[in-house]
């Protein structure tokens, strides 16, 4: 009975695979075509609030092209982290910090050369302390 179960299991995966047609998955949610990711450095940003506690900000963050050979410069972690600082804490935590951060590198990335055709950052890790 196990074997009957597993080669059911099987043919249903591969059903799946056909019905998927083998396309990549886009991170945007929709359109048609294949993605390009370029990660970018991770990003380190501290803060002190207005009561003086201290807080730190780590971002991994990737680029989505939809065209090959869009390249993403590695200052550009750099530049992410100095824009994020130049913030105050109260500014950065109010809202949602975490498309203040998407918003603010997507920017920033479809500044540098090479990469003005950037769809979106995604943020593999944002960790607030």
């Amino acid at each position: 009975m196990r074997r009957r179960a597993a080669l059911a299991a099987t043919l249903a995966a591969l059903a799946a695979l056909a019905a998927w047609g083998g396309r990549p998955a886009l991170a945007s949610g929709g359109g048609k075509g294949v993605e390009f990711y370029a990660r970018l450095p991770t990003i380190n940003v501290e803060y002190w609030d207005e009561d003086g506690v201290f807080h730190m900000v780590v971002v991994d963050a990737t680029v989505v092209f939809h065209e090959e050979g869009a390249k993403v410069d590695k200052s550009g972690g750099v530049r992410i982290g100095h824009a994020l600082s130049a913030m105050t804490w109260e500014e950065f935590s109010r809202g949602n910090p975490a498309a203040t951060v998407k918003a603010i590198a997507l920017d920033l990335v479809r500044k540098q050369p090479g990469a003005e055709k950037a769809v979106e950052v995604l943020l593999a890790r944002l960790i607030i302390r």
